[in-house]
């Protein structure tokens, strides 16, 4: 019978200000599947690949140091009974060092030492492609406001969310969904939470060099609608969630890149807009500090 664990999902970016996290859990798959190594070693932090491949290269070695160490007098010039001198020796033939102090003199240290130098080639290998991949994957220098905002300066109360580019180049063909979850009552009576998508002035955005500001319209017919009518605590009971997936194109790394980032209600400021953070200098000199993209002005 199959043992399983609960998993833990944080598929979401967050601020180091204390962004909302969406806490997701699975039941019935396994946080560490050891039928898929490769997606572990490529999703596990730095410091846990770092921490496994020294495991692995420990294991490795100590297998076969007992594989010297249980026939004495295979290996010339080391010590009788003397385990740290079979490790050593191991570690030298993984890597194809050979110092020369010590060497298989018989025919079964020789076998031993051949296999043990088609592991350390193929573990090599093996280990230089995986840290290339993690070195090579493309990611997304995005920067999220650390709070979402309910604005009434035009009239029309607006839900604006600034986003700031982290790269020194400009980005292309961005584009940005905007989605939250509300509470939903199918005929049955079941209640259920869906993801519904919220309309946005402008999603898409080919030349995205300095910050972009999304911006839903709060009209009647938007499931947000009610936020128009809401204060500070009927915000922060509702259990209000904005998601936020961005894509863009990043010319300099010629790939693809994706962000993503939560808001719940504590991240979402009523009655309020965003300071400016890009000034023009000139007509052809704009400049974007980046440190100002989560200043908010109260409105009155």
């Amino acid at each position: 019978m199959k043992k399983y664990n609960k998993s833990s999902i944080k598929p979401m970016t967050h601020s180091a200000s204390g962004a909302a996290s969406l806490q997701l859990e699975k039941i019935g798959v396994r946080v560490f599947d050891i039928k898929d190594p490769y997606h572990l070693a490529l999703t596990m932090s730095w410091p846990q690949f770092f921490a496994g491949l020294f495991i692995v290269y420990a294991v490795i070695n100590s297998g076969f140091a007992l594989l010297y160490f249980l026939a004495p007098g295979s290996v010339s010039n080391m010590a009788p009974g003397s385990f740290a001198d079979a490790f050593f020796f191991s570690i030298e033939t993984l890597a194809t060092v050979g110092y020369g102090n010590m060497a298989p003199i018989t025919p079964y240290s020789h076998t031993v030492s051949a296999i043990e130098v088609f592991v350390g080639m193929l573990l090599t290998a093996t280990m230089t492609g995986l840290v290339f991949v993690r070195f090579s994957k493309p990611k997304a220098k995005l920067l999220f406001a650390h709070q979402a905002v309910v604005s009434r300066r035009s009239g029309l109360p607006r839900l604006m969310i600034r986003i700031g580019n982290g790269r020194m180049n400009a980005l292309n063909d961005a584009s940005v969904r905007l989605t939250t979850l509300v509470n939903a009552q199918a005929e049955d009576g079941q209640r259920f939470r869906s993801m519904v998508d919220l309309p946005l002035v402008r999603n898409d955005m080919p030349f995205f060099p300095l910050t972009w500001t999304l911006i839903h319209d709060l009209t009647e017919d938007s499931p947000l609608a009610a936020l128009r009518e809401w204060d500070e605590e009927k915000l922060h009971n509702s259990g209000m969630r904005l998601l936020v997936s961005v894509t863009a194109h990043d010319p300099a790394l010629g790939a693809q890149v994706y962000a993503n980032h939560t808001y719940g209600p504590e991240q979402i400021a009523l009655n309020h807009h965003y300071a400016d953070a890009v000034t023009a200098n000139s007509d052809n000199h704009s400049v974007a500090d980046m440190r100002k993209i989560s200043d908010l002005l109260a409105e009155t």
